[in-house]
């Protein structure tokens, strides 16, 4: 099967990928709706793209999509952007590096080189969450999350 790219260092798989969907058997977690891969597409393309290139680093997306039953398994706010392929979580693998990532995001966005929806701190930079809506205005939300 070929993997489909969403962009040159993004795929569709990896956006979809989830151990607990996988160990659950949530099959529809990796067959969502046109409208999610849409989304997905602009997230990457607007936002994850941009700043992996900028950044000149790999980024790890640990939760990307969510299907219904997945953001319940785990806990996931009710209305998550992770339901609708608007949102993803970056995890650099450490929390300097994760703090390093959020800050250099906020440096894109105060040069007025990206904008996103929602930019979190997830406790203590455990992970960095990031938004895009796909339509609609963007918030350019920078929070943080205990």
């Amino acid at each position: 099967m070929m993997i489909q790219q969403l962009t040159p260092n993004f795929s569709l798989d990896e956006m979809l990928k989830s151990p607990t969907a996988s160990r659950k058997g949530f099959s529809e977690q990796f067959n969502p709706p046109a409208t999610v891969i849409d989304s997905l597409t602009v997230l990457c393309v607007r936002l994850l793209q941009p700043i992996r290139d900028a950044y000149g680093k790999p980024m790890r997306v640990s939760s990307g999509y969510r299907c219904l039953r997945l953001n319940r398994a785990i806990g996931g706010a009710p209305k998550s952007q992770h339901l609708t392929g608007e949102a993803a979580d970056l995890d650099m693998g450490s929390r300097e590096a994760n703090q390093q990532l959020f800050e250099f995001i906020l440096d894109l966005h105060k040069k007025g080189l990206i904008e996103f929806d929602q930019l979190i701190n997830e406790y203590n930079f455990a992970w960095v969450h990031i938004s895009f809506k796909r339509t609609g205005i963007n918030r350019n939300q920078v929070l943080t999350v205990a």
